[in-house]
């Protein structure tokens, strides 16, 4: 009955940590480019970068003896064709595979939160209205492809007249998760089916060379 326990903790320990989610979040301000990774409620800051420390000095290195090499022996090199050849052959199995990972990936992503803000600004009334009736139209032509396009849990897009601005300027932040559970299952899944593919390909591959010797 121990072992029993342990399994079922082991699968409860599984399935609790393929519900959290890793992903990525970044923002676009007056200030500039900001991303953030993230993993379950952890976060760490990738742009910008701290800067870094005043390095020291490397230490000057003592000069290597240089030892004999002995000659390596000379492996009969692969005919270019034959090259080609089995680089097709894994082409052919592996890119179904690679497709479905990617497709998988990109259902399983969501967009947690998406926002998008542009501001018109200008001394002028007429061309402050001209810039927020330019902002709506781009603001629109951006905004429905993105959440037809992707799951968005959390999005809002608007634009805003402010006097005080100097021109048009743009806000925006999105961040995106996947679940690990989503990321596991896909990886056991086409790792599997690239690995079949891979020995099908080795398979087919030494079939054709022995049919080329026997000619």
């Amino acid at each position: 009955m121990k072992a029993v326990h342990i399994l079922a903790v082991v699968v409860l320990v599984l399935l609790l940590m393929g519900q959290i989610r890793v992903g990525g979040r970044a923002e676009f301000n007056a200030e500039g480019f900001f991303l953030w990774i993230r993993l379950g409620r952890f976060r760490i800051k990738l742009l910008p970068a701290k800067p870094k420390g005043e390095e020291k000095p490397p230490k000057p290195r003592k000069p290597k003896k240089e030892k004999r090499k002995k000659p390596k022996e000379e492996k009969p090199s692969v005919p270019f064709p034959e090259k080609i050849g089995g680089a097709l052959e894994y082409a052919q199995a592996l890119l179904p595979v690679a497709l479905e990972a990617a497709g998988g990936m990109w259902r399983g992503l969501r967009v947690d939160t998406l926002r998008l803000e542009l501001t018109a600004g200008a001394a002028d009334p007429a061309d402050a209205a001209n810039l927020y009736g330019q902002a709506n139209a781009a603001l629109g032509a951006l905004w429905y492809p993105l959440i037809r396009m992707f799951h968005v849990k959390d999005g809002a897009a608007q634009v805003k007249l402010d006097f005080n601005a100097p021109g048009m300027t743009v806000y925006g932040t999105a961040a995106l998760s996947i679940k690990i559970g989503t990321v596991m299952w896909i990886g056991l899944r086409v790792g599997c089916k690239a690995l079949f593919g891979i020995l099908a390909a080795r398979k087919r591959l030494k079939i054709k060379r022995r049919q080329r010797k026997a000619v």
